[in-house]
């Protein structure tokens, strides 16, 4: 097998000090060595430092970088400035990878620039302890720009942690720092701009873990950065055909949400009405006092 490809692998660290071992060790155990992994600790006001320092210490292949706190992509663009490798993995350092991840991802390789290589994910909960499927199927003929864009969180997503991407890719782009959610998308529609070659390994090679406090569960703030991310859709997407459908289907689904939210709100007030009528009957007939 070709072991000269290297894998950079960009680790940001935020407080999940209690994650960063089982992270660092899905790296020690890959069956493919010829990696490095560059800790970025974004700010962190826990024990973040003293973990990766001493990774640092136990494996030469392990670098940490420590910057003001910016946000996840702020944190991933700091790692990317300091790769040396031919691919790039992205990994949270609350998720982990399968010992084969890059074993299997390298032999797929063909070409070393415009190449993305994705594998398939599972999902962990970390409160049951278990392994649950993914959230979606991946499929090989999601992988462009126009499935990503019509169909992301509707039919499918892909974790950004699924690929490595060639260097020139992420060099390239890089990740938008306004945006505080919607990040990975925004970067998937840039990193498919140019089509590159990509290849798909139908395994279950990481996992995802699901984390009831993460911000993906805070609506408001998802909605926000969703606004922030669709007004810089033109920077990315070059067809316009391609942009007008987005954003018709777009529109219609919104109408169809706010419709949705009016007939609630509609049997909300019903519900209320039919209340105070129930309790007025009540008070009448002396059964229910005030």
């Amino acid at each position: 097998m070709n072991n000269s490809i290297k894998i950079s692998v960009i680790v940001p660290c935020y407080n999940q000090a209690i994650f960063l071992d089982d992270c660092i060790n899905s790296l020690i155990n890959q069956t493919y060595s010829n990696w490095e992994c560059i800790l970025v600790n974004d700010g962190s006001t826990d024990n973040t430092e003293d973990i990766a320092l001493n990774w640092q210490k136990k494996d030469n292949r392990i670098k940490y970088i420590k910057k003001i706190n910016g946000g996840l992509s702020s944190a991933r663009n700091a790692g990317i400035q300091n790769i040396t490798g031919d691919f790039v993995q992205f990994l949270d350092c609350d998720d982990y990878l399968y010992n084969q991840k890059f074993e299997k991802s390298v032999r797929e390789i063909n070409n070393q620039t415009n190449a993305i290589v994705i594998t398939d994910f599972q999902r962990f909960d970390s409160a049951t302890q278990t392994v649950l499927p993914p959230h979606c199927i991946l499929k090989t003929e999601y992988f462009s720009q126009k499935e990503i864009l019509l169909k992301w969180d509707n039919t499918f997503s892909i974790p950004i942690h699924c690929a490595i991407f060639s260097r020139d890719i992420v060099e390239k782009y890089k990740f938008n720092e306004e945006l505080k959610a919607k990040e990975d998308w925004f970067f998937w529609l840039q990193a498919y701009e140019n089509t590159p070659e990509t290849h798909f390994v139908p395994e279950y090679l990481l996992a995802y873990r699901m984390n009831s406090a993460g911000m993906t569960h805070n609506l408001f703030f998802m909605q926000e950065n969703r606004i922030k991310a669709l007004d810089k859709l033109e920077q990315v997407i070059s067809d316009k055909d391609l942009l007008r459908e987005f954003f018709k289907q777009d529109l219609l689904a919104t109408m169809k949400e706010n419709l949705q939210l009016m007939e609630r709100i509609k049997l909300l007030g019903y519900k209320r009405t039919m209340k105070y009528k129930i309790n007025k009957v009540l008070k009448v007939i002396g059964i229910k006092r005030d």
